[in-house]
């Protein structure tokens, strides 16, 4: 029995496709159904390849992590990552700090937001296209403070800045900001 061992290396994950094959062949023909099942076998693994390299494509990075004190973590697709400065973050990524971290993140469009201690938000939306007129900003504070201020995104279209706190919404249309929102007791 041969075993033929295909593997892939990606950013995210390692795809591991075993296929045993018997090797009593008797003559050409055979040979031929050899050939063709391998083709076919290649092509799956192939598209198969395809579609995880698009969908890592697809996650464009809106903002990275560029100081760290104390704990922090992100999570991504319903997997916590401890935050480390230089990591990239995408929209639906949640970052929360402990009760000593904090964290400084810098968006696309320069935009600054200061993470305090025992906090946590989500990046709900994030679009910097100034070529094609595309601006969006939303962010979700579920509980502790941030400091906010503007970059570009708020110069150009700061009707298209979203914060919301889980007793408000707030419309930007200064560029410097501080909130805090407090547990429900």
């Amino acid at each position: 029995m041969n075993i033929y061992a295909y593997a892939w290396e990606g950013s995210a994950s390692i795809l591991y496709v075993l296929i045993f094959c018997r090797t009593e062949y008797v003559g050409h023909e055979s040979s031929i159904h050899k050939v063709r099942f391998m083709r076919t076998i290649l092509l799956f693994i192939l598209t198969l390849l395809l579609g995880v390299a698009a969908a890592q494509a697809g996650q464009s990075t809106v903002g990275v992590i560029k100081s760290l004190e104390g704990k922090a973590a992100i999570l991504r697709d319903g997997l916590q990552i401890e935050a480390k400065i230089g990591d990239t973050l995408h929209v639906g990524d949640s970052v929360t700090t402990d009760s000593t971290g904090s964290a400084g993140i810098m968006l696309e469009d320069d935009t600054l937001i200061s993470l305090g201690p025992a906090s946590s938000l989500d990046l709900d939306d994030f679009a910097f296209e100034p070529q094609n007129g595309l601006f969006a900003v939303a962010i979700k504070l579920i509980k502790g403070s941030f400091a906010y201020m503007s970059g570009i995104i708020g110069r150009l279209a700061p009707e298209k800045i979203r914060i919301e706190t889980p007793d408000a919404v707030i419309a930007v249309h200064g560029t410097r900001f501080l909130v805090s929102v407090e547990e429900a007791r």
